[in-house]
Order: structure tokens, then sequence, then C-alpha cells
């Protein structure tokens, strides 16, 4: 039978990987987060107002009520 010792670094070592792995995922996802906003700043100058933005008639009924 293993010592207590001997299952609690085998515990400690899965886990130092798992935060690893966790850390690749989140590195990774901040990257794809910035390329995001870096063209969603790039779009947003570009972006023409809808109509709707432009009358301000939103919240009225459609004429055949």
């Amino acid at each position: 039978m293993e010592s207590r010792l001997i299952v609690i670094e085998k515990r400690l070592a899965y886990l130092e990987k798992f935060v690893e792995e966790l850390n690749e995922v989140i590195v990774d996802q901040q990257k794809q987060l910035d390329r995001c906003h870096k063209e969603l700043a790039r779009l947003q100058p570009k972006a023409t107002p809808s109509p709707i933005d432009e009358n301000g008639q939103h919240d009225e009924k459609p004429p055949h009520y």
C-alpha cells in the first residue's frame, strides 16, 4: 500500500499539470478576446446607423394596426 505522502505527491503533480493546462486555455482565450476587441474597434467607426435609430420611431405600431 502506498504511503500517504506518495498519494499526496501524485495529487499535487496532477493538480500542477491541470493548472498549467487551464492557464494555457485562459491565455488563448485572452488572445482571442483581444483580437475581437481590436476588430470591434476597427468596425465601429464604419457602422452606419440604422433607419430606426435615425427616425426614432421604433416604438410606433406599423400602419396595418
